[in-house]
């Protein structure tokens, strides 16, 4: 079955497909002592297993420059089930010449308050101001392929400048190892490294909060075959530091291979709900027998 994505499209997934019963899916998964809580955004058959996967495209901000920048993510609709693709023809960009930043390992759902179940703007792609036409990411899992569709030039897909025009959270300068700084959902690029399986791979980023008072520092796997630990994958920052605050931890890899790890930085959680001011920055690895 192909569908496309996009919002309409999602909640007519969830209508159509042989999903679990509701309750079983909102017990089992958003229940508290058996109790289910409606006060935000639920999706009902959220359950660890059999769900599929859906590439979003989130919307498009114009830069400075003239050019045109797409953000996309993704639903993995499996509390438990993680997804591996290889770029190919499972998992491919549109136009060619865009293809291979995005994800190869999909993770479950996230639970976190206000993430409303998505992993978001995981990567983003940049166009010519001119640009005409549309990019387009396909995923093919649990016998669907979906593609996410771009929207360039529509209102509606519109990202405004919030981080300028509000008082809402402000993305922190990230460096990634010895990259340069970067700011924003492309931000630094790092690597290649080198490291044996097994081998611990130092990892540190410098952070410059810009005044702020806090952030949530998290790392990912975003690409590669085998499975990724992170020493600690998570830190957070408070009280509103002064110059470069710097985060180290470690990761072993557990097969050989071409990878690439994102972390992501941001002040708090409404960052996300409003498609707004965090860091995302990625290194590349490569892991040796």
């Amino acid at each position: 079955m192909k569908v496309r994505s996009g919002p309409a499209v999602f909640v007519a997934l969830l209508a159509v497909l042989p999903w679990p019963s509701p309750a079983e899916g909102q017990i089992e998964v958003w229940g508290t002592e058996g109790q289910v809580d409606f006060s935000e955004f639920r999706i009902a058959n959220v359950v660890p297993h059999g769900q599929p996967l859906i590439p979003y495209f989130e919307g498009w901000y114009p830069n400075p420059d003239g050019t045109r920048t797409a953000s996309f993510g993704y639903f993995n609709l499996n509390t438990e089930e993680i997804f591996n693709i290889p770029i190919g023809p499972d998992n491919y960009i549109e136009p060619e010449e865009y293809n291979g930043v995005q994800p190869t390992h999909f993770m479950p759902a996230p639970s976190e308050r206000g993430r409303n179940r998505r992993h978001e703007s995981v990567f983003a792609i940049t166009v010519p101001g001119d640009y005409q036409g549309e990019i387009t990411w396909t995923l093919r899992a649990q016998g669907l392929t979906i593609p996410g569709e771009s929207s360039f030039g529509t209102d509606a897909y519109e990202m405004m400048n919030i981080e300028s025009a509000t008082s809402s959270p402000v993305a922190p300068n990230m460096r990634v190892g010895d990259s340069p700084l970067g700011r924003g959902r492309l931000g630094p690029v790092a690597g290649p490294v080198i490291v044996r399986i097994g081998e611990p791979l130092p990892l540190d980023i410098g952070l410059d909060l810009l005044g702020r008072e806090g952030s949530i520092v998290t790392w990912y796997h975003h690409q590669g075959p085998g499975e990724v630990t992170f020493g600690e994958e998570r830190f957070v920052v408070e009280g509103a530091p002064e110059g470069e605050v710097v985060l180290q931890t470690i990761a072993t890899f557990s097969e050989p291979g071409e990878y690439m790890l994102r972390v992501t930085a941001l002040e708090n959680l409404s960052s996300l709900v409003q498609h707004c001011c965090w860091t995302n920055g990625y290194l590349h690895v490569t892991v040796t027998p």
